[in-house]
């Protein structure tokens, strides 16, 4: 359980734990823009970010939130309940349980790194990372579907982390949509107990899979959040 400003949210074993790239999406919307209507939290975990953005916009919009697991949309519904929000939850991949919906606005939130990287950090304990060496495949597949399930003037707002081929994610979201625009940026140093798997990072590197900086030896990655409309 963890305590954010008083909201309090609740995990199960294999449910994913909000990190820095949680709160950075968050603080990111909340300082860049107005979001109204109808907004989707896709792959939403706990449903941490929905909530907290729920609660710093008084429940200025209507909430849909999804996830692949059935433990894991049990919970967003526990912490709805707890926190007094209501939310729309189902269960299913990306965007099999929408289908015909429209929204306004759509978070992504599913798993963004190197499967390579997940297996040896401490973020996917217990939960699964299927996004491919290079860490785009359900990003990819998010961006290249998500214009079926936007209104006419609706956003979709994304983490990019270093740790996927950043570039790749980015060309694929510039050949959809007409703006894309940075809303966020964070620099974060690698976690004390990887740093004994640097050799694994390294290599996924020179693949151009990932990317990073060292630093007076430390190993420095990043997150960007952006946005895209038409």
């Amino acid at each position: 359980m963890a305590t954010s400003k008083n909201l309090i949210i609740n995990y199960k074993k294999n449910t994913f734990v909000p990190t820095g790239t949680s709160d950075l999406l968050v603080e990111s919307i909340k300082s860049k823009l107005e979001i109204k209507g109808d907004v989707l939290d896709l792959g939403a975990g706990s449903g941490y970010v929905g909530i907290k953005l729920l609660s710093l916009f008084k429940d200025n919009f209507n909430l849909f939130a999804s996830d692949i697991g059935r433990s894991a949309t049990q919970i967003i519904k526990s912490n709805a309940k707890t926190n007094k929000k209501d939310i729309i939850v189902r269960t299913g991949s990306l965007f099999k349980p929408w289908k015909n919906y429209k929204f306004d606005f759509i978070i992504n939130d599913v798993s963004g790194i190197s499967e390579e990287v997940a297996k040896i950090s401490p973020w996917f304990k217990d939960v699964s990372c299927k996004s491919g060496k290079d860490g785009t495949k359900l990003t990819m597949k998010i961006i290249k579907e998500s214009k079926k399930f936007l209104s006419k003037k609706g956003v979709i707002c994304f983490p990019i982390l270093s740790f996927a081929n950043e570039n790749k994610i980015l060309e694929t979201v510039k050949k959809r949509f007409k703006y894309v625009k940075k809303i966020g940026y964070k620099e974060w140093l690698l976690p004390k107990e990887m740093m004994s798997k640097v050799l694994i990072l390294e290599s996924l590197k020179k693949k151009g899979y990932i990317n990073f900086k060292k630093k007076f030896g430390l190993v420095i990655w990043t997150t960007k959040v952006y946005i895209a409309y038409n």
